[in-house]
C-alpha cells in the first residue's frame, strides 16, 4: 500500500524539481541580456538571424500552405452548410475563433515545435556532447548568452510573425472559398470585420509570444541538459518536443478558459 504511493510522490518530486530547474533556466536567459558583454553582442545578433531564418523564413511554405488549405476547406464546408439555414453571418465568428484565434496560433506553434524545437534540442545535445558546453565553461563564456539567447530571441520572433502570416493567409483563403461558393467578396470582408475585435489580435499576439518562449526554453534546457553519449542527443530532441506540445497545449487551454 506504501509502495505505489512512495513511487508516486518520488516521481511527483522529480517532476516539481524538472519544473523548478525549467523555470530558473527560463530566468537566467531572460535576464542574460543585461550581463552580455559588448562584444558579444554580434555574435548574438548573428545567431540570432540564423535562427529567424530557419525557424520563420524557411517555414513561410508550410505555413502558407497549411493555412490556406484549413481555412479553404473550413469556409467552403461552412458557406454551404450555414448558407442552407441563412446564417452565414456565422461564418465570421467561425473564422476569427476558429482559425484566427485558436487554430492559427496553436497549428503554428506545434509546426515550429516539432520542426525548429527539434533542431535546437538536437544541436544544443550534440555541443553537450562533444564537450564544445564544457570548453565554454572552462574559458569562462556563459553558454547562455551565446547559445540559448539567441535562440530565445529568435523563436519567440519567429512565432509571432508566422502566426500574423498564418491568420492572414487563412482569411484570405477563406475569402476564395467564400467565393467560389457564390459568397460575394464585400459581404465576406463585412462578416469577417465584424466579427474581429482588438481582443481576439490581442490574445492572437500574445499566444505567439507565450508559444515563442516555450519553444524557445524547453528545447534548449533538454538540450543543454543531455548526458555525453552520442544516444542522449536523439533522446533530448524527443523529450523537447513531447514536453513543448504538452506545454503548449496547456497554455492554449489556460487562455480558452481565462478568455
Amino acid at each position: 500500500m506504501i509502495a505505489p504511493i512512495s513511487a508516486l510522490g518520488k516521481r511527483g518530486t522529480r517532476w516539481l524539481s524538472r519544473f523548478g530547474a525549467l523555470a530558473r533556466f527560463l530566468w537566467d536567459t531572460l535576464i542574460a541580456w543585461r550581463s552580455l558583454p559588448r562584444a558579444g553582442r554580434r555574435v548574438v545578433r548573428r545567431v540570432f538571424l540564423t535562427q529567424v531564418w530557419f525557424t520563420a523564413i524557411q517555414a513561410i511554405p508550410l505555413i502558407v500552405v497549411l493555412s490556406g488549405i484549413l481555412s479553404f476547406l473550413v469556409i467552403s464546408q461552412a458557406v454551404r452548410e450555414l448558407g442552407r439555414i441563412g446564417a452565414t453571418e456565422l461564418i465570421g465568428s467561425l473564422m476569427v475563433i476558429a482559425i484566427v484565434r485558436e487554430l492559427g496560433p496553436l497549428l503554428t506553434a506545434l509546426i515550429v515545435a516539432g520542426r525548429s524545437g527539434t533542431a535546437i534540442a538536437a544541436e544544443l545535445a550534440t555541443n553537450r556532447v562533444m564537450g564544445e558546453i564544457d570548453a565554454l565553461d572552462g574559458m569562462g563564456i556563459d553558454p547562455v548568452h551565446y547559445l540559448v539567447l539567441p535562440r530565445f530571441l529568435g523563436a519567440i520572433v519567429s512565432v509571432f510573425g508566422l502566426i500574423i502570416l498564418f491568420d492572414v493567409v487563412a482569411v484570405l483563403a477563406g475569402l476564395a472559398a467564400a467565393v467560389a461558393n457564390g459568397m460575394a467578396s464585400p459581404r465576406y470582408f463585412d462578416i469577417v470585420l465584424e466579427s474581429l475585435s482588438f481582443r481576439d489580435i490581442w490574445l492572437s499576439a500574445a499566444k505567439g509570444v507565450i508559444f515563442g518562449i516555450v519553444i524557445g526554453t524547453v528545447p534548449a534546457f533538454h538540450g543543454l541538459r543531455a548526458g555525453k553519449a552520442a544516444t542522449q542527443v536523439p533522446v533530448a530532441a524527443s523529450q523537447a518536443v513531447v514536453v513543448s506540445i504538452v506545454a503548449i497545449f496547456l497554455f492554449s487551454a489556460i487562455f480558452v478558459a481565462l478568455s
